[in-house]
């Protein structure tokens, strides 16, 4: 149900950026590619991680989570920069939107079902200790706060009749995923490494 959920969100952004023209719309639809991507990736890690040891793997294979992280992490990293340049050609040829109101409704609909569905994989892997799933959660609540970022540049746009604004909130929002997935993919290198976690230790310290 999950994955199908990402599905409908991703249908609806696309639907949204064609009818508005709009590089941000671009933006939040680029981001849910990755998302219904990522978590293809996820499905496998997790049918991969609860797989018993065996001679090649004597240690098991948890690790593959890391892995999936790390993909994603530079998924969105990606991402972000095909978004800055589409951002960037749409400021020196000139910003064309259309069909402002119905792409906030679409949009908006979109960013709701996808904190829906970020808070359940977020409370699913912090339950079953599943750093994969977390990942996934965060990533989809930080799609939500950009789509936020998204509506509102809409918005004003359509109040103001300044379309500049549009390709300005792509940059943002690009500039705001990439953080993520820098993010993402640090975490899932020092995983793979076996970094200590030092906040952990400070913890048993005490």
């Amino acid at each position: 149900p999950t994955r199908r959920s990402s599905d409908l969100v991703l249908v609806a952004k696309l639907a949204a950026w064609q009818l508005t023209g709009s590089t941000a719309v671009f933006s939040d639809a680029l981001e849910s590619v990755v998302n219904v991507v990522a978590g293809a990736l996820l499905l496998y890690s997790l049918y991969l991680s609860s797989q018993p040891a065996d001679r090649n793997h004597p240690y098991g294979h948890g690790k593959v989570e890391f892995f999936s992280a790390g993909v994603e992490g530079t998924l969105i990293a990606v991402a972000a920069v095909l978004i800055a340049i589409e951002a960037i050609r749409q400021m020196i040829r000139g910003v064309e939107l259309r069909s402002l109101d119905l792409g906030l409704i679409l949009v908006t609909l979109a960013t709701a079902a996808n904190a829906a569905i970020g808070l359940h994989l977020i409370r699913i892997g912090r339950r079953v200790h599943s750093l994969a799933l977390v990942a996934d959660g965060r990533h989809l609540l930080t799609d939500v706060a950009t789509s936020g970022g998204v509506i509102i540049g809409l918005a004003l746009v359509w109040v103001t009749g300044l379309s500049i604004i549009d390709p300005i909130v792509a940059l943002i929002v690009a500039a705001q995923i990439l953080r993520t997935g820098w993010q993402l993919s640090r975490e899932a290198i020092g995983g793979l490494m076996d970094e200590a976690n030092l906040d952990s230790l400070d913890e048993m310290a005490k």
